[in-house]
């Protein structure tokens, strides 16, 4: 049962007594005495995240990244031996400029609960001096890289050094639950080595990282996706890539703010500075499968294998697009990691927690981010800039994420919680319905990465228009029906039905090309591609158009895409040209080093490592043999 404190039950939070005017990280002590051997037991939440040291020792962080509709607090208990003992939390404070983008903030400070009743009563604070922060890059997504200078106190996190004062405290009433998920995994990592100031793991991992140098010297760090120097970013070690630490003599230990990614960290030494050890804790979420990844065909298992591994990557306090680079929920990534999670798991939890969050990040015009949780202004209308938080295809999926659900009849009371965000979100996209079909949706048209597409967006289809785009809406509107049929009124079901069935003729009239016998993407019947032609199949059954897809004429989806046309194979019986495009799947997997994961696209890719690449997962435990093309419904 989830515990809530909101509204009058309003909960003492401290923060440090000076104000903050910048990017600053705060460290908060409690030095208390034990007569007797103990637990430490308390609760805690922190604004923006909180890293616990018991005289010195991590024992805990967090709490679970949430919203600002839905913050979490998370429990430490901790065994305490008799004497004298330090307890200090180290809170990040990067503010709205340096903070990780998927990271919400309400208001920066600490609040603690104790229960074991052996804590003093007075904490006290100090914020990290001697150190900058700069914005990451190029993986924009994480926390901001630190500068450490000589007059840094290397031993601030062990409550050491001068400077303490007492906190401030204040009232805060944002919704505090207790954590949706399990503990994520913090696995020590042993299977890596440590040659030429470069350490290479045996496999893709996100690892949070502790390392002890010894100085008078200084230290850069930098973690790489790629092993193999020649398939990194063409940049040197000047700018904003990597931390830095200027070490005074003797030894001192740093642990990171956050986990990195990644399957390789350079390390490079000046004057008298040493590694004289490392540790790497694997990171994410702690998957149980009920299936074991295993095929009698070794292509297939290896390409079985790197999908698992890439979907693990992906799937920490949240789903993601990709570790590395910008560590977001997107709703167009996290649909391809839900279904393949609801196929190799029975934990739901982290599906139930995506559904909750983006739909608590709804514009109150009811459009959808494309991403969420994050600090995005959400009244951007960014017209075709990737910068654009609103993706209208991503919000148009949002129903049949909704709907996948659902299907599964495992929490219906969370289907009715979420059926009137997918009510709001389809109303305004019918706001844009202009002769028939959508024109002029707000945000970045983002539909698939295509070489010769401009940032994602079909041609001709920058101002937020597109026969694929129009499908995504007759699909929702069908979906939504039936979620209004089991879970709503029949009056809504018949209306949805209504308006699908409408917006089919005119996306037929529209878009429809007869002399080609397949649809265009825009409405001047100028441009042509699988997109349209795989959504009128999944959306409305339109067979007239497998000629036209299955001839090989028309420009192909690109891997994330690839989905869709999977599936539009797979229900509609084409098991050959299925195999013809999986083969691309197994040959990317082969050509791929051991150890790495599947990267963003089949070739020229950015991201080495990308949840919509794992798809292979789905497509084996879907089905054993190919259905009737008629999906199954609730």
């Amino acid at each position: 049962m989830i515990q809530v404190t909101m509204g009058t039950h309003e909960k003492r939070w401290m923060e440090p007594a000076e104000p903050i005017s910048s990017a600053a990280v705060a460290v908060y002590r409690n030095c208390f005495e034990t007569t007797h051997a103990s637990t430490l037991e308390l609760e805690y939440s922190a604004d923006e995240r909180a890293m616990f040291f018991l005289d010195g020792e991590r024992i805990g962080d967090g709490p679970e990244r949430g919203t600002p509709h839905r913050w979490y607090r998370s429990h430490i208990s901790a065994e305490v031996s008799a004497g004298r003992h330090c307890l200090t939390a180290r809170v990040t404070m990067f503010g709205p400029e340096l903070r990780q983008t998927a990271q919400a903030s309400i208001r920066c400070g600490l609040l603690v609960e104790e229960r074991s009743r052996i804590l003093t009563p007075g904490w006290e604070c100090r914020l990290l001096t001697g150190c900058r922060f700069l914005k990451p890059a190029p993986d924009w997504g994480t926390v901001p890289r630190i500068a450490i200078d000589g007059g840094f106190d290397w031993t601030i996190c062990d409550g050491g050094g001068d400077g303490w004062n007492p906190v401030r405290y204040f009232q805060d009433s944002r919704l505090l639950v207790d954590a949706d998920l399990p503990p994520m995994r913090f696995e020590p990592v042993t299977d890596y080595t440590y040659e030429n100031s470069e350490v290479h793991f045996r496999e893709y991992l996100c690892a949070w990282a502790e390392y002890e140098f010894e100085g008078p010297g200084t230290v850069e760090i930098r973690w790489y996706e790629s092993a193999d120097p020649a398939d990194r970013p063409e940049d040197d070690w000047e700018g904003c890539y990597q931390d830095t630490f200027e070490l005074p003599a003797g030894r001192v230990r740093w642990r990171d703010f956050w986990w990195r990614s990644g399957s390789a960290v350079a390390i490079k030494l000046e004057g008298n500075a040493k590694v004289t050890g490392m540790r790497f804790h694997k990171t994410g979420y702690p998957f149980r499968y009920r299936v074991d990844f295993r095929d009698s065909d070794p292509e297939k298992e290896l390409l079985l294998d790197k999908a698992r591994r890439t979907l693990e990557c992906c799937a920490v306090e949240t789903y993601m697009d990709c570790p590395f680079y910008e560590q977001l929920q997107y709703i167009g990534d996290s649909r391809i990691e839900m279904l393949c999670t609801y196929l190799i798991s029975n934990d739901l939890r982290l599906p139930e927690k995506a559904l909750r969050q983006f739909a608590s990040g709804q514009r109150r015009d009811g459009i959808l981010p494309c991403r969420f949780p994050s600090h995005d202004q959400l009244d951007r209308y960014d017209s075709c800039t990737i910068s654009s938080p609103i993706i209208p295809g991503f919000s148009l999926l949002y129903p049949q994420l909704v709907h996948d659900f659902a299907r599964l009849r495992r929490n219906d009371e969370l289907v009715c919680e979420l059926l009137p965000a997918v009510r709001r979100s389809l109303a305004a996209a019918a706001g844009h319905l202009d002769g028939g079909v959508l024109r002029r949706m707000p945000g970045w048209n983002f539909m698939d990465w295509l070489p010769h597409w401009e940032n994602g967006t079909p041609p001709f289809c920058a101002e937020g228009c597109g026969c694929t785009l129009n499908w995504f809406f007759v699909r929702s509107l069908r979906d939504c029906a039936d979620l209004e049929k089991n879970f709503g009124t029949p009056g809504r079901a018949a209306a949805a039905l209504e308006l699908a069935d409408e917006v089919e003729a005119a996306v037929e009239g529209t878009f429809f090309d007869a002399a080609r016998g397949c649809f265009a993407e825009d409405c001047e019947h100028r441009y042509f591609s699988e997109h349209a032609q795989v959504w009128a199949l999944l959306a409305a059954g339109r067979r007239e158009v497998l000629p036209a897809l299955l001839a090989g004429d028309l420009d192909r989806c690109g891997i994330y895409f690839s989905f869709y046309y999977l599936e539009a194979c797979r229900l509609y019986g084409q098991t050959e040209h299925f195999k013809q495009r999986m083969r691309d799947y197994l040959e990317l997997a082969a050509a791929t080093p051991p150890g790495m994961t599947l990267p963003e696209e089949f070739s020229k890719w950015r991201s080495h490592c990308h949840a919509w690449s794992s798809h292979s997962l789905y497509f084996k435990y879907a089905a054993d043999s190919f259905t009737q093309p008629v999906t199954e419904r609730i």
